[in-house]
């Protein structure tokens, strides 16, 4: 089998030991959409394990809001193979876990987890309030504002954070970070439709400028059609100075860049 492979993975490390012999890699996947990647991993574990000649670890973290069915696949049986991996599925978590920590970063993946009997607004606030006591006035807050508003979009909870945000008289810098806040602050002037509309082109704009994520998975956080989604992006490359034909060419090499993996 002549065969060229090539595998991006989300985070990987290698987990070492007094005793070399023991150390193995450790592989942590974030996904949103719920799909089988028994096969996925079957592939990265053999990469892997040809490069470095160590075991892998494989976990599988799923953000997603949908139903977790296929991704709850986690093991692959086959004559002389037995994969297993791990699958953390975030809102069968309860909130606690996460909102009472005292690391920031752990603090806001408690939006991703289940409220249980609380309010979506209730939960915001918690989150939002314990940010606050754990970093006070600190200018760093606004970073962890930022990623919550990234994570609350996965729920189509971004309006209620701005709100919330608001409500404490924590603001952002709007000149600066115009990718959520902008698009909002300018609707309360031109419609709110208007406002949400800038506010998801400005975003599709700067997941396009990081080049890591594919076009499938700006359409699902971003939510817009695929034709718009493209149709923004040609509108940058054009900017750029490329024709349409080139930047239609642009467009299709990137889709078969992640094709692969």
């Amino acid at each position: 089998m002549q065969v060229t492979q090539e595998a991006e993975m989300d985070n990987i490390r290698r987990v070492v030991h007094d005793d070399p012999g023991l150390d193995y890699g450790l592989q942590i996947e974030f996904h949103v959409t719920d799909e089988d990647l028994r096969k996925r991993n079957l592939l990265h574990y053999a990469l892997f394990h040809q490069i470095t000649g160590m075991s892998l670890r494989q976990v599988v973290i799923y953000g997603g809001m949908a139903s977790p069915n296929h991704i709850h696949q986690d093991e692959l049986k086959l004559n002389g193979l037995d994969l297993k991996f791990e699958v953390i599925v975030m809102k069968q978590i309860p909130k606690e876990l996460f909102i009472d920590s005292q690391v920031p970063e752990e603090v806001i993946l408690a939006i991703l987890c289940d409220f249980g009997d609380d309010q979506s607004e209730q939960v915001v606030r918690q989150i939002l309030q314990n940010l606050h006591k754990i970093l006070r006035r600190s200018n760093r807050i606004k970073k962890y504002q930022k990623q919550l508003l990234i994570l609350a979009r996965l729920r189509k909870m971004e309006l209620i954070v701005k709100s919330e945000v608001e409500a404490m008289t924590i603001h952002y810098d709007i000149e600066t970070d115009g990718l959520y806040l902008q698009g909002i602050e300018q609707g309360i002037e031109q419609g709110i439709e208007q406002g949400i509309e800038l506010e998801k082109k400005e975003f599709v704009q700067k997941l396009w400028s990081f080049q890591e994520f594919s076009l499938d998975k700006i359409t699902l956080l971003v939510d817009l059609s695929p034709e718009r989604v493209i149709e923004i992006i040609l509108e940058v490359l054009q900017s750029e100075g490329q024709s349409e034909a080139q930047a239609l060419d642009t467009i299709a090499v990137y889709k078969e860049k992640f094709a692969s993996k």
